[in-house]
Protein backbone atom coordinates (compact mmCIF):
# COMPACT_ATOMS: atom_id res chain seq x y z
CA UNK A 1 0.00 0.00 0.00
CA UNK A 2 2.65 2.51 0.80
CA UNK A 3 4.25 1.65 -2.37
CA UNK A 4 1.01 2.29 -3.95
CA UNK A 5 0.78 5.80 -2.55
CA UNK A 6 4.26 6.80 -4.43
CA UNK A 7 2.65 6.10 -7.45
CA UNK A 8 -0.18 7.82 -7.00
CA UNK A 9 1.75 10.90 -6.09
CA UNK A 10 3.63 10.37 -9.03
CA UNK A 11 0.99 10.58 -10.94
CA UNK A 12 -0.32 13.70 -9.80
CA UNK A 13 3.22 15.12 -10.10
CA UNK A 14 3.44 14.23 -13.78
CA UNK A 15 0.43 16.01 -14.66
CA UNK A 16 2.18 19.12 -13.81
CA UNK A 17 4.74 20.25 -16.01
CA UNK A 18 6.47 23.33 -14.31
CA UNK A 19 7.09 21.28 -11.08
CA UNK A 20 10.59 21.14 -9.75
CA UNK A 21 11.39 17.25 -8.52
CA UNK A 22 13.17 17.41 -5.46
CA UNK A 23 13.07 13.49 -5.63
CA UNK A 24 14.87 12.72 -9.08
CA UNK A 25 17.19 9.62 -8.99
CA UNK A 26 18.89 9.75 -12.38
CA UNK A 27 21.65 11.17 -12.51
CA UNK A 28 22.88 14.42 -15.08
CA UNK A 29 25.22 13.19 -16.97
CA UNK A 30 26.54 16.71 -17.95
CA UNK A 31 27.03 17.21 -14.68
CA UNK A 32 27.96 13.33 -13.14
CA UNK A 33 29.88 11.82 -15.61
CA UNK A 34 29.61 8.45 -17.31
CA UNK A 35 32.64 6.70 -17.95
CA UNK A 36 33.18 6.28 -21.93
CA UNK A 37 34.20 2.34 -21.08
CA UNK A 38 30.36 2.08 -20.37
CA UNK A 39 29.52 3.19 -24.26
CA UNK A 40 32.42 0.84 -25.52
CA UNK A 41 31.09 -2.14 -24.15
CA UNK A 42 27.52 -1.35 -25.54
CA UNK A 43 29.71 -1.51 -28.87
CA UNK A 44 30.81 -4.22 -28.31
CA UNK A 45 28.00 -5.95 -27.01
CA UNK A 46 26.42 -5.22 -30.79
CA UNK A 47 29.24 -6.41 -32.41
CA UNK A 48 29.49 -9.61 -30.85
CA UNK A 49 26.13 -10.70 -29.08
CA UNK A 50 23.92 -9.28 -31.95
CA UNK A 51 21.44 -8.23 -28.42
CA UNK A 52 20.95 -12.41 -28.09
CA UNK A 53 19.22 -13.58 -24.69
CA UNK A 54 20.95 -14.08 -21.52
CA UNK A 55 21.63 -17.13 -19.56
CA UNK A 56 18.76 -17.64 -16.44
CA UNK A 57 20.13 -15.96 -13.91
CA UNK A 58 22.95 -14.22 -15.17
CA UNK A 59 25.97 -15.48 -17.86
CA UNK A 60 28.43 -17.68 -16.04
CA UNK A 61 31.26 -15.43 -15.78
CA UNK A 62 29.46 -12.69 -14.36
CA UNK A 63 28.07 -15.00 -11.74
CA UNK A 64 31.25 -16.06 -11.05
CA UNK A 65 33.37 -12.64 -10.88
CA UNK A 66 30.78 -11.62 -8.52
CA UNK A 67 31.29 -14.28 -5.79
CA UNK A 68 35.49 -13.35 -6.02
CA UNK A 69 34.65 -10.05 -5.83
CA UNK A 70 32.91 -10.51 -2.48
CA UNK A 71 34.67 -12.93 -0.92
CA UNK A 72 38.07 -10.51 -1.41
CA UNK A 73 35.08 -7.68 0.09
CA UNK A 74 35.09 -10.31 3.14
CA UNK A 75 38.59 -10.05 3.56
CA UNK A 76 38.46 -13.46 5.91
CA UNK A 77 38.80 -16.94 5.03
CA UNK A 78 35.42 -17.70 4.46
CA UNK A 79 34.65 -21.77 4.01
CA UNK A 80 31.27 -21.81 2.73
CA UNK A 81 30.89 -21.00 -1.09
CA UNK A 82 27.65 -18.85 -1.37
CA UNK A 83 25.46 -18.14 -4.66
CA UNK A 84 25.28 -15.65 -6.46
CA UNK A 85 21.60 -14.57 -8.96
CA UNK A 86 21.92 -11.72 -11.19
CA UNK A 87 18.36 -9.64 -11.96
CA UNK A 88 17.16 -6.47 -13.40
CA UNK A 89 18.16 -4.02 -10.31
CA UNK A 90 17.87 -5.08 -6.80
CA UNK A 91 14.44 -4.51 -6.25
CA UNK A 92 13.54 -7.21 -8.56
CA UNK A 93 15.62 -9.72 -6.63
CA UNK A 94 14.30 -8.94 -3.32
CA UNK A 95 10.87 -10.50 -3.53
CA UNK A 96 12.14 -14.50 -4.97
CA UNK A 97 14.93 -14.20 -1.58
CA UNK A 98 12.84 -13.41 0.48
CA UNK A 99 10.18 -16.34 -0.78
CA UNK A 100 13.15 -18.76 -0.64
CA UNK A 101 13.75 -17.29 3.01
CA UNK A 102 9.70 -18.52 3.61
CA UNK A 103 10.40 -21.72 2.00
CA UNK A 104 13.06 -22.71 4.36
CA UNK A 105 10.36 -22.81 7.22
CA UNK A 106 6.92 -21.68 6.68
CA UNK A 107 6.52 -21.19 10.11
CA UNK A 108 8.87 -18.19 10.37
CA UNK A 109 7.21 -15.76 8.55
CA UNK A 110 8.22 -12.61 10.61
CA UNK A 111 10.17 -9.97 8.83
CA UNK A 112 11.34 -6.90 10.51
CA UNK A 113 11.73 -3.97 8.93
CA UNK A 114 13.41 -0.50 10.02
CA UNK A 115 11.12 3.09 9.65
CA UNK A 116 12.36 5.31 8.16
CA UNK A 117 13.21 2.59 5.44
CA UNK A 118 13.14 2.44 1.54
CA UNK A 119 9.41 2.05 1.04
CA UNK A 120 9.44 -1.56 -1.35
CA UNK A 121 10.24 -3.38 1.48
CA UNK A 122 7.13 -3.07 3.61
CA UNK A 123 5.12 -4.40 0.12
CA UNK A 124 7.41 -6.94 -0.87
CA UNK A 125 7.25 -8.70 2.99
CA UNK A 126 3.09 -8.45 2.40
CA UNK A 127 3.49 -9.28 -1.33
CA UNK A 128 5.28 -12.77 -0.31
CA UNK A 129 2.38 -13.18 2.54
CA UNK A 130 5.29 -12.12 5.39
CA UNK A 131 4.48 -10.26 8.59
CA UNK A 132 5.79 -6.91 8.84
CA UNK A 133 7.34 -5.80 12.13
CA UNK A 134 8.44 -2.38 12.19
CA UNK A 135 10.92 -1.14 14.34
CA UNK A 136 10.20 2.67 14.72
CA UNK A 137 14.06 4.21 15.09
CA UNK A 138 14.68 7.39 17.20
CA UNK A 139 15.53 10.99 15.13
CA UNK A 140 18.05 10.82 18.64
CA UNK A 141 20.05 8.07 16.86
CA UNK A 142 19.79 9.34 13.40
CA UNK A 143 16.74 7.13 12.61
CA UNK A 144 19.14 4.11 12.94
CA UNK A 145 17.70 1.06 15.22
CA UNK A 146 19.21 0.61 18.49
CA UNK A 147 20.41 -2.82 19.20
CA UNK A 148 18.11 -3.04 22.28
CA UNK A 149 15.27 -2.58 19.66
CA UNK A 150 16.66 -5.19 17.41
CA UNK A 151 16.89 -7.17 20.55
CA UNK A 152 13.23 -6.74 21.92
CA UNK A 153 12.07 -6.98 18.42
CA UNK A 154 13.06 -10.45 17.41
CA UNK A 155 11.77 -14.03 18.15
CA UNK A 156 11.44 -17.55 17.33
CA UNK A 157 9.20 -16.47 14.31
CA UNK A 158 11.23 -14.12 13.11
CA UNK A 159 12.77 -15.23 9.57
CA UNK A 160 14.40 -12.32 8.40
CA UNK A 161 15.91 -8.70 9.15
CA UNK A 162 15.31 -7.06 5.85
CA UNK A 163 17.36 -3.29 5.81
CA UNK A 164 19.49 -1.02 3.57
CA UNK A 165 22.68 -0.24 4.60
CA UNK A 166 23.42 2.54 4.86
CA UNK A 167 19.83 3.22 5.45
CA UNK A 168 17.42 4.44 2.62
CA UNK A 169 16.53 7.85 2.99
CA UNK A 170 18.95 9.16 6.14
CA UNK A 171 22.29 8.03 4.40
CA UNK A 172 23.34 7.19 7.82
CA UNK A 173 25.56 3.97 8.45
CA UNK A 174 25.83 1.39 10.41
CA UNK A 175 28.41 1.08 12.82
CA UNK A 176 30.85 -2.08 13.29
CA UNK A 177 29.48 -2.49 16.49
CA UNK A 178 25.85 -2.73 15.76
CA UNK A 179 26.40 -5.35 12.81
CA UNK A 180 28.27 -7.56 14.90
CA UNK A 181 25.36 -7.55 17.30
CA UNK A 182 23.04 -8.13 14.62
CA UNK A 183 25.10 -11.11 13.54
CA UNK A 184 24.92 -12.32 16.84
CA UNK A 185 20.72 -12.53 17.01
CA UNK A 186 21.01 -14.02 14.14
CA UNK A 187 22.67 -16.78 14.85
CA UNK A 188 20.76 -16.82 18.60
CA UNK A 189 17.33 -16.78 16.66
CA UNK A 190 18.27 -18.40 13.25
CA UNK A 191 17.18 -15.56 10.82
CA UNK A 192 18.09 -14.25 8.02
CA UNK A 193 19.82 -10.71 7.26
CA UNK A 194 19.02 -9.12 3.95
CA UNK A 195 20.90 -6.64 3.60
CA UNK A 196 20.10 -4.14 0.58
CA UNK A 197 23.72 -2.62 -0.07
CA UNK A 198 23.02 -0.12 -2.91
CA UNK A 199 25.08 2.38 -1.62
CA UNK A 200 27.45 0.61 0.06
CA UNK A 201 30.43 1.81 -2.34
CA UNK A 202 29.12 5.58 -1.92
CA UNK A 203 29.71 6.58 1.36
CA UNK A 204 32.59 9.55 2.07
CA UNK A 205 36.32 8.90 1.95
CA UNK A 206 36.28 9.07 5.80
CA UNK A 207 33.91 6.46 5.95
CA UNK A 208 34.68 2.78 5.89
CA UNK A 209 32.21 0.04 4.54
CA UNK A 210 31.16 -2.75 6.55
CA UNK A 211 31.12 -5.90 5.05
CA UNK A 212 28.22 -8.33 7.06
CA UNK A 213 29.97 -11.48 5.87
CA UNK A 214 33.22 -10.19 7.24
CA UNK A 215 31.41 -9.99 10.22
CA UNK A 216 29.47 -13.31 10.64
CA UNK A 217 32.41 -15.01 9.15
CA UNK A 218 30.07 -16.60 6.56
CA UNK A 219 27.11 -16.59 4.28
CA UNK A 220 25.30 -18.97 6.46
CA UNK A 221 21.69 -16.56 7.20
CA UNK A 222 22.81 -14.27 5.18
CA UNK A 223 22.30 -12.50 1.81
CA UNK A 224 23.42 -9.21 0.27
CA UNK A 225 22.14 -6.92 -2.65
CA UNK A 226 24.08 -4.96 -4.87
CA UNK A 227 24.03 -2.74 -8.24
CA UNK A 228 25.72 -0.09 -10.00
CA UNK A 229 22.71 2.35 -10.17
CA UNK A 230 23.32 4.84 -7.16
CA UNK A 231 27.45 5.48 -7.78
CA UNK A 232 27.85 4.88 -11.51
CA UNK A 233 25.61 8.07 -13.81
CA UNK A 234 24.03 6.71 -16.82
CA UNK A 235 23.66 3.41 -15.07
CA UNK A 236 20.34 3.44 -13.80
CA UNK A 237 18.06 2.48 -16.59
CA UNK A 238 20.48 -0.46 -17.63
CA UNK A 239 18.46 -2.31 -14.63
CA UNK A 240 21.08 -4.77 -12.98
CA UNK A 241 22.12 -5.91 -9.72
CA UNK A 242 22.63 -9.33 -8.00
CA UNK A 243 21.93 -10.77 -5.22
CA UNK A 244 24.72 -13.10 -3.16
CA UNK A 245 24.37 -15.30 -0.36
CA UNK A 246 23.54 -18.44 1.50
CA UNK A 247 23.27 -21.05 -0.88
CA UNK A 248 20.44 -23.00 0.68
CA UNK A 249 18.44 -20.34 -1.32
CA UNK A 250 19.50 -21.02 -4.33
CA UNK A 251 17.07 -23.62 -5.55
CA UNK A 252 14.26 -21.90 -4.39
CA UNK A 253 14.79 -18.71 -5.77
CA UNK A 254 15.51 -20.34 -9.21
CA UNK A 255 11.96 -21.39 -9.40
CA UNK A 256 10.10 -18.25 -8.30
CA UNK A 257 12.43 -16.72 -11.03
CA UNK A 258 11.69 -19.19 -13.79
CA UNK A 259 7.71 -19.01 -12.86
CA UNK A 260 8.15 -15.13 -13.41
CA UNK A 261 9.65 -15.58 -15.97
CA UNK A 262 12.09 -12.53 -15.37
CA UNK A 263 15.55 -12.70 -17.16
CA UNK A 264 18.31 -9.70 -17.50
CA UNK A 265 19.55 -8.54 -20.63
CA UNK A 266 22.54 -9.28 -22.69
CA UNK A 267 23.53 -5.88 -22.31
CA UNK A 268 22.80 -5.15 -18.69
CA UNK A 269 24.68 -8.46 -18.14
CA UNK A 270 27.72 -7.35 -20.03
CA UNK A 271 27.63 -3.89 -18.57
CA UNK A 272 27.56 -5.31 -14.67
CA UNK A 273 30.41 -7.80 -15.70
CA UNK A 274 32.53 -4.62 -16.74
CA UNK A 275 31.98 -2.57 -13.60
CA UNK A 276 32.13 -5.62 -11.67
CA UNK A 277 35.74 -6.35 -13.11
CA UNK A 278 36.34 -2.60 -12.63
CA UNK A 279 35.78 -2.16 -8.81
CA UNK A 280 37.50 -5.74 -8.67
CA UNK A 281 40.38 -4.44 -10.05
CA UNK A 282 40.40 -0.96 -8.20
CA UNK A 283 40.96 -2.31 -4.72
CA UNK A 284 42.80 -5.50 -5.50
CA UNK A 285 44.81 -5.05 -8.40
CA UNK A 286 43.16 -8.07 -10.31
CA UNK A 287 42.89 -7.93 -14.12
CA UNK A 288 39.61 -9.97 -14.85
CA UNK A 289 39.86 -11.69 -18.45
CA UNK A 290 36.98 -9.45 -20.07
CA UNK A 291 39.00 -6.25 -19.15
CA UNK A 292 41.49 -7.46 -22.13
CA UNK A 293 39.00 -5.98 -24.61
CA UNK A 294 39.41 -2.22 -23.47
CA UNK A 295 42.70 0.04 -23.64
CA UNK A 296 44.63 0.74 -20.50
CA UNK A 297 43.11 4.60 -21.33
CA UNK A 298 39.44 3.34 -21.23
CA UNK A 299 40.53 1.92 -17.81
CA UNK A 300 42.59 4.85 -16.42
CA UNK A 301 39.70 7.33 -17.62
CA UNK A 302 37.01 4.90 -15.46
CA UNK A 303 38.99 5.00 -12.51
CA UNK A 304 39.46 8.99 -12.77
CA UNK A 305 35.68 9.57 -13.85
CA UNK A 306 34.36 7.52 -10.89
CA UNK A 307 36.55 9.53 -8.12
CA UNK A 308 35.34 12.95 -9.96
CA UNK A 309 32.04 11.84 -9.53
CA UNK A 310 32.61 10.57 -5.93
CA UNK A 311 34.69 14.02 -5.16
CA UNK A 312 31.96 15.61 -6.72
CA UNK A 313 29.11 13.86 -4.60
CA UNK A 314 30.48 14.35 -1.25
CA UNK A 315 31.51 18.31 -1.96
CA UNK A 316 27.27 19.03 -3.03
CA UNK A 317 25.89 16.56 -0.71
CA UNK A 318 27.96 18.55 2.16
CA UNK A 319 27.30 22.25 0.27
CA UNK A 320 23.09 20.92 0.18
CA UNK A 321 23.05 19.85 3.92
CA UNK A 322 24.75 23.55 4.79
CA UNK A 323 22.03 25.47 2.65
CA UNK A 324 19.15 23.34 4.06
CA UNK A 325 20.48 23.80 8.01
CA UNK A 326 20.32 28.06 6.83
CA UNK A 327 16.66 27.58 5.55
CA UNK A 328 13.79 29.26 8.31
CA UNK A 329 11.66 26.95 7.20
CA UNK A 330 13.68 23.42 7.54
CA UNK A 331 13.78 22.82 11.30
CA UNK A 332 15.96 19.57 11.18
CA UNK A 333 18.27 17.76 8.48
CA UNK A 334 20.47 14.82 9.08
CA UNK A 335 23.53 15.00 7.65
CA UNK A 336 24.14 11.70 4.93
CA UNK A 337 27.36 9.68 5.58
CA UNK A 338 27.39 9.02 1.83
CA UNK A 339 24.99 8.34 -1.03
CA UNK A 340 23.04 11.07 -3.02
CA UNK A 341 20.29 12.45 -1.11
CA UNK A 342 19.72 14.49 1.79
CA UNK A 343 17.00 13.76 4.38
CA UNK A 344 15.18 17.00 5.58
CA UNK A 345 12.43 18.01 7.93
CA UNK A 346 10.06 20.84 7.00
CA UNK A 347 8.73 23.33 9.96
CA UNK A 348 4.80 22.45 9.40
CA UNK A 349 3.99 19.00 10.38
CA UNK A 350 1.29 18.28 7.93
CA UNK A 351 -0.71 14.91 7.02
CA UNK A 352 0.99 13.61 3.80
CA UNK A 353 -1.73 14.54 1.12
CA UNK A 354 -1.32 18.58 2.82
CA UNK A 355 2.52 18.05 2.36
CA UNK A 356 2.15 17.03 -0.81
CA UNK A 357 -0.26 20.12 -1.94
CA UNK A 358 1.63 22.86 0.10
CA UNK A 359 4.97 21.69 -1.92
CA UNK A 360 3.39 22.07 -5.03
CA UNK A 361 1.69 25.21 -3.93
CA UNK A 362 5.26 26.27 -4.26
CA UNK A 363 6.31 24.89 -7.48
CA UNK A 364 7.96 21.49 -6.28
CA UNK A 365 7.24 17.52 -6.56
CA UNK A 366 8.36 15.63 -3.23
CA UNK A 367 7.27 12.77 -1.35
CA UNK A 368 6.09 12.81 2.02
CA UNK A 369 7.25 11.29 4.90
CA UNK A 370 4.80 8.44 4.92
CA UNK A 371 6.34 7.41 1.97
CA UNK A 372 9.52 6.16 4.34
CA UNK A 373 7.33 4.63 6.53
CA UNK A 374 7.01 7.92 8.80
CA UNK A 375 4.01 8.83 10.70
CA UNK A 376 4.07 12.68 9.74
CA UNK A 377 2.00 13.14 12.89
CA UNK A 378 4.43 11.79 15.41
CA UNK A 379 7.52 12.56 13.46
CA UNK A 380 7.08 15.70 11.61
CA UNK A 381 6.90 16.20 8.12
CA UNK A 382 10.69 14.63 6.52
CA UNK A 383 11.34 14.38 2.94
CA UNK A 384 14.29 13.49 0.88
CA UNK A 385 16.25 15.96 -1.85
CA UNK A 386 18.46 13.79 -4.11
CA UNK A 387 21.45 15.30 -4.66
CA UNK A 388 22.05 14.05 -8.37
CA UNK A 389 21.87 17.40 -10.45
CA UNK A 390 23.23 21.20 -10.94
CA UNK A 391 23.69 22.61 -7.60
CA UNK A 392 22.35 26.11 -8.93
CA UNK A 393 19.26 23.79 -9.79
CA UNK A 394 19.01 21.97 -6.35
CA UNK A 395 19.55 25.19 -4.69
CA UNK A 396 16.87 27.20 -6.48
CA UNK A 397 14.95 24.51 -5.81
CA UNK A 398 15.72 24.85 -1.99
CA UNK A 399 14.93 28.30 -2.11
CA UNK A 400 10.82 27.59 -3.18
CA UNK A 401 10.91 25.62 0.18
Amino acid sequence: MIYKRMFDYEKKFLEFEDLERLEWMDYDTRVFKMPIIFKRAIDLVFEYHRLTYSDFGGIKRLRELVIEYEKYLARSNISDQPFSFIGSGVSNLIYPVLQAVFNLDDNKREVILFSPEYPIFHSVVESAKGVPTIIHSLRDNDYLPTVEQLENAVNGRTAAVLFSNPNNPTGKSFSREWVAELVKLSHRYDFFILSDEIYIDSLYSDKQPIHIAEVNGSYKNYVKFFGPSKDRPGMTGIRCGYCVGDKRLLPSIERIQMVRNISNGIISDYLLLLDIALRYKEISGTKHADLKYYSEQEIADYAETILHNRNLQERYNKRIVTKLKSHPKIKDVIPPDGGNSVFFRYYKDLPASDFVKEYMNKGLASYPSEAFMLDPMIEGSWTRICVTRDIDLLERAIGKI
